[in-house]
């Protein structure tokens, strides 16, 4: 009986929490969407503190240098599907090896975090803020690679604007995709 008493009150806080979601307040249709990534490694060496201060000062730099930046600005046909679904925000699957979890979703904010699994593993966070039904602006935090090897961190901003209902032959890619691919 303490089970069942117990578990009615997750139930009820999981259905509240289920029905308070709702997808981001903006427009499906064309969108343009401009994304500024920072790629770097995510861990520097775990020797510098064996380093003199001089030593030390050259590999942060030359670690400083490798840091690369890219802009990507693309068009994209976002679907009504895909707003009520967050999956525009969050990322897909990747063919069933991402799950994404919700923290945040509301009318002018989702957040959300990715973790995917296999052969190339990676993890991170989507934060995606509606102004208006019109614009969105977004950060994506993802550290590619696994835990016990050389990875990747990318921090990407991103900025979108509304160009109207009519997709024309825009293909369907998400906003938060930043180099135009189809997403799954």
């Amino acid at each position: 009986m303490k089970f069942k008493l117990l578990t009615l009150p997750l139930v009820l806080l999981t259905i509240s929490t289920l029905a308070q979601a709702e997808p981001l307040n903006v427009k499906p249709g064309l969108w343009e969407t401009t994304t500024t990534i920072e790629k770097r490694s995510a861990k520097p060496p775990n020797n510098l503190d064996k380093l003199t201060p001089e030593q030390r000062e050259k590999v942060e730099q030359q670690l400083a240098a490798r840091v690369k930046k890219e802009t990507h600005t693309v068009k994209s046909c976002l679907k009504e599907e895909q707003i009520n679904s967050g999956e525009a925000f969050a990322g897909g699957t990747h063919n069933g090896a991402c799950t994404h979890t919700f923290a945040t979703q509301t009318a002018n904010e989702q957040i959300a975090s990715l973790d995917c699994k296999g052969a190339n593993p990676m993890s991170g966070k989507v934060e995606m803020h509606s102004e208006d039904p019109e614009q969105m602006t977004g950060t994506i935090t993802m550290t590619y690679g696994p835990n016990d090897k050389l990875q990747l961190l990318t921090t990407s901003e991103i900025t979108a604007k509304w160009l109207g209902s009519d997709c024309g032959k825009v293909d369907n890619v998400a906003p938060s995709n930043p180099h135009g691919k189809k997403a799954d």
